[in-house]
Order: structure tokens, then C-alpha cells, then sequence
């Protein structure tokens, strides 16, 4: 059982409701705070530098203990619409070893009492630094979060699942595949062939340990390598293409632009 009545309450730093752009955080990064990001609109996802990727929608929360490499992927032209906190805690060890869509794995209703208590919180208008119009102002929000964090807690019954077990080797074992082979044609059965695992099982792994359908993935790292081949500047728009995997430059501009929010030919 989790013992909260040992932990304080939160030392919150920053609260704001904000959308944010798609390019507002493109590179690796990390901070000291822990942090909430409570979606009320669109989507957003975190990237971790293990690989792994969380989605969030439309009432979903993701939770990111503090100095964890990740990237945001903020989608939509405008970014999504959601509530965004950084605070110190020191709460329970498996709380912090847990996913950041933690939250996602409770029961219907627990979720939804999650989602109102985000609701209520009333966070300061206008303060694009995320501070507080008051002493009591920012003492109300903590004591909220607070009973936020308790909430989570109290459901977080058992050990999470651990991040390095022989599915996650799987997944990083195939990820490696895929990067070393962006340029060429690449399916789930030609993966999992490599493998030796059946494409049933690769696609459940990439499900639970990606967060992610596999075709989803295979997209993303190769607008990834677009990325970083367009930011180099050493190749024509066209090579550029070509090297990330994509046959057809109409569809990769399309998609490109959907993801980052530019034109390939004007990202840098």
C-alpha cells in the first residue's frame, strides 16, 4: 500500500492554461521540476529518450517526473489547449517509476473525478509566467493539486509495470532495425521477420512499450530524420525525401507540415 500520509504537499512553481505552439519545443530537453500536462483540447506527445512515446487527447493527463529527457510534439496548427504544471514533491518512489499516462490505467470513474478536479482548479488569468495574483490564490491551487496527487496515489496499488523487461528489449532492438534502415521500404512483417518474432506480437509491443501503432512510429522517426537532414542543409529538398524513407514528395511535404507545423522547404 502507498503511504501518502508521509509525504508534503506540493511546492508548486508555475500553472498556467496555454496553448502551445507546435515548434515551441522541438529539442531533447529537461527540467528539475516534475510536471502535469492536463489536455483540454487537441493532442500532444511526450517523446522520451528511451524511445518511448506517450500520446495524450482531449481529457487524458500526462505526468513527467523531474530531469527526464523527453521533446514535446504539440499537433494541430495552433498546439493544443491544456494545463500545465511544474512543482517539487517528494512523493512515493512508485509513483515516479510509473508511465506518464498513468492515469489512463485507472477505472472510468476515477478518471473522470481526475478530470473535474482539473477543471476546478481556476488557475490565474492572463499570466503568461505562469505565476500567481496571490498568496492564497497560488495555496488554493497547491492544496487542489495536492488532492490530485493523493487521488493518483491512492489508486496506484500495485508496482508498475517495469520499463526494461523483454518486451521493451524488443522494442529497442526494432527501433535500431528501423533508423538503420530509413531509406528503404519497411513494414511490420519485415521487422518482425528480423526479429523472429511473429508482426501480432511486434504490434502489441509497439502498443504497450511505444504508446504508439507501429506505423505511427515508423512516421515519426522518419520525419525525424527529415528534421535533422533539413536542419544539416547539406541536401536538396528532393535527397532529403528520398533519405528519410518517403517514394512520394507531395505526401512527404503534407505530412511534414502537418507534424511541425511548416513547410519542409521553409523549416529552416
Amino acid at each position: 500500500m502507498n503511504d501518502f500520509s508521509a509525504c508534503k504537499l506540493p511546492e508548486l512553481l508555475f500553472a498556467r492554461r496555454v496553448c502551445y505552439s507546435p515548434c515551441y519545443s522541438r529539442n531533447w530537453h529537461a527540467i528539475k521540476e516534475h510536471q502535469i500536462f492536463h489536455i483540454f483540447r487537441g493532442s500532444m506527445t511526450l517523446e522520451l529518450a528511451s524511445g518511448m512515446c506517450y500520446e495524450g487527447r482531449a481529457g487524458d493527463t500526462l505526468f513527467l517526473p523531474a530531469c527526464v529527457r523527453h521533446r514535446d510534439r504539440f499537433a494541430g496548427p495552433e498546439g493544443p489547449e491544456l494545463l500545465h504544471l511544474r512543482f517539487f514533491w517528494q512523493g512515493p518512489e512508485n509513483f515516479f517509476t510509473a508511465p506518464p499516462d498513468l492515469i489512463r490505467h485507472f477505472p472510468a470513474a476515477v478518471r473522470a473525478d481526475i478530470a473535474a478536479q482539473f477543471h476546478l482548479l481556476h488557475l490565474p488569468g492572463n499570466r503568461m509566467d505562469g505565476g500567481f495574483d496571490s498568496p492564497w490564490q497560488k495555496q488554493r491551487i497547491t492544496m487542489q493539486l495536492g488532492v490530485i496527487l493523493a487521488t493518483c496515489v491512492e489508486h496506484l496499488v500495485s508496482p508498475p509495470e517495469p520499463f526494461h523487461d523483454r518486451g521493451e528489449m524488443r522494442f529497442h532492438d526494432a527501433l535500431r532495425f528501423m533508423d538503420d534502415r530509413l531509406e528503404c521500404p519497411l513494414t511490420l512483417d519485415t521487422v518482425a521477420a528480423h526479429l523472429h518474432v511473429s508482426p501480432r506480437t511486434l504490434a502489441r509491443t509497439f502498443r504497450r512499450c511505444g504508446g504508439i501503432p507501429f506505423h505511427r512510429r515508423l512516421l515519426a522517426l522518419r520525419l525525424e530524420r527529415a528534421r535533422r537532414l533539413l536542419e544539416e542543409g547539406a541536401l536538396p529538398l528532393a535527397e532529403v525525401a528520398s533519405s528519410a524513407g518517403f517514394s512520394d514528395a507531395g505526401y512527404f511535404g503534407k505530412v511534414f507540415k502537418k507534424h511541425f507545423g511548416v513547410a519542409p522547404g521553409k523549416f529552416c
